[in-house]
């Protein structure tokens, strides 16, 4: 028994395979990571030197400084070798060392600047950069492949795919398999998150992008509790069933439409598409070779096939040669480093050469400082209130239907829904009628930990068929209220002995 465990183990994680879904992680990733590092350059001199404001991480913690505080050309001069480092690395060009000082790169300036640069995204990407650099992903698909098959076609060498142990490519996975069942169980410690309060929240912000489909979903919090409690199970069973055949490829596809719903649903753009990159680390070789195939058949169909080019017997180049290509690599990254000083250099954001000398601070406006300054003021009851829905049913302690007509005999449920933070609170929902005469009264207290209270209100005969108001109260101040109309005919009323 302990023979074949450490023989699965040796397989599971020593096993030669061609790296085709390393490869395509890496060709991808790091022109993802272009969405967010070519924006930032324009400010690197704010974000990361000593010149502007940075936000280093260590300050947060109060601890001893973990790099010291840069110059802005040096700063400048690291934004700029992060940009192209990503993009030889997407390119396969020294893959190797691409990777680790996109890796280095990346880390550094995320720790430095840790109030925007560094993102769950920076640090996720950040470890599978590393992983990435740790792998031989640059065999195939890259530069340094193109100019090892020069050189092999001097030595008549065969051009087979390279092998290469999976042990990098399973800590990929398992990676990101030990991140979703992490996020699970933060999850699991909210109980906004179940209520689907969270997403509703999150949704209806546009800190992000604009997302208007995620604000339509908000008018569904049934919906949204539904699918709160599918992806919590989802990120659970990740890690377990990607190495089943059976259940890998639905567990992926829902992965893939869970994050591209986080486009529209939260406005997110580099966060969906980190992880859509880092799925093709699970794709299997015979899958890949298996779509090139079919591929290729496809464009041969259509008249758009390219004839393979007999290798070359001429000596390679000299720049071909693996010390010239270092060195040219090497050569690239100074010369973009000084080239991207230079550039911001003549921007001059600060203006010192200008006419007028740096530019000066400005004072702010006295009334503004005072704002800043003065003591919190306390928060309105009409910012704790979120909404005020009437229905008839819930779904996970969540009103799953909105209506606004009962008929007699039936129990409406009235759900309030508050918006964090607030105090413990005593909150009433009262029955008025079309005269707005104040009929019943039903009150009950909110603890500062919960966000929605529930109202029950049974319309039994003693209520005439007409219009009907539910007024949310607060503190003796009305706050809303929901009008409802009671149908059907007028009850019996029977005088007793």
């Amino acid at each position: 028994m302990f023979h074949s465990l450490r023989s699965r183990w040796n397989e599971f994680f020593f096993a030669q395979e061609v790296p085709y879904g390393m490869a395509l992680t890496r060709i991808t990733l790091p022109l993802v990571l272009l969405i967010g590092a070519i924006p930032r350059w324009w400010w690197a001199r704010e974000l990361y030197s000593s010149d502007g404001s940075p936000a280093p991480l260590w300050v947060s913690y109060g601890s001893s400084p973990l790099l010291p505080d840069l110059p802005a050309p040096v700063a400048v001069a690291m934004a700029t070798i992060l940009i192209v480092s990503l993009v030889t690395a997407s390119i396969g060009w020294m893959t190797r060392w691409s990777l680790v000082v996109s890796c280095v790169l990346y880390a550094c300036l995320g720790i430095i600047d840790s109030m925007s640069t560094l993102t769950k995204y920076t640090v996720v990407a950040s470890h599978v950069l590393l992983l990435l650099a740790l792998s031989n992903c640059g065999a195939i698909w890259s530069v340094d492949a193109w100019l090892a098959r020069r050189r092999q076609s001097q030595v008549n060498l065969p051009a087979a795919p390279p092998l290469a142990p999976v042990w990098p490519q399973r800590l990929v996975q398992l990676f990101i398999g030990i991140v979703y069942l992490g996020a699970a169980v933060t999850k699991m410690h909210t109980p906004a998150y179940f209520s689907g309060d969270q997403l509703t929240f999150w949704m209806l912000s546009d800190i992000n992008f604009e997302n208007p489909f995620g604000e339509f979903l908000s008018m569904y919090p049934s919906l949204l509790t539904i699918m709160a409690y599918v992806t919590i199970i989802w990120e659970v069973l990740f890690v377990f069933t990607t190495w089943s055949r059976f259940w890998r490829i639905p567990t992926l596809v829902i992965g893939l439409v869970f994050h591209l719903m986080t486009y529209f649903t939260l406005g997110l753009i580099i966060f969906p598409l980190l992880y859509c990159a880092t799925y093709l680390a699970f794709l299997d070789p015979s899958e890949v070779e298996w779509t090139a195939v079919r591929f290729r058949r496809i464009v041969r169909s259509i008249g758009l096939g390219v004839k393979r080019r007999v290798p070359s017997r001429a000596p390679s180049p000299a720049w071909m040669q693996p010390t010239y290509a270092g060195a040219a690599w090497a050569l690239l990254l100074a010369t973009s480093a000084v080239i991207g000083v230079e550039v911001e250099h003549q921007r001059d954001v600060y203006q010192r050469r200008g006419e007028n000398g740096p530019l000066s601070l400005t004072a702010m406006d006295p009334q503004l400082v005072k704002t800043m300054l003065s003591p919190a003021q306390p928060i309105r009851p009409q910012d704790m209130y979120f909404a005020l829905d009437v229905g008839t049913s819930t779904m996970g302690g969540v009103l799953s239907n909105r209506r606004d007509t009962f008929a007699h005999g039936e129990r409406a449920l009235i759900q309030c829904t508050l918006q964090p933070p607030h105090p413990d609170m005593w909150v009433e929902v009262n029955l008025h009628d079309a005269d707005d005469a104040l009929l019943r009264r039903v009150g009950t207290v909110i603890p500062r930990e919960d966000l929605r209270a529930s109202f029950f209100y049974d319309l039994d005969g003693s209520l005439l068929p007409g219009k009907y108001d539910f007024v949310l109260k607060y503190d003796g101040q009305e706050l809303t209220r929901r009008s409802i109309t009671l149908s059907g005919p007028s009850p019996k009323l029977t005088a007793s002995r």
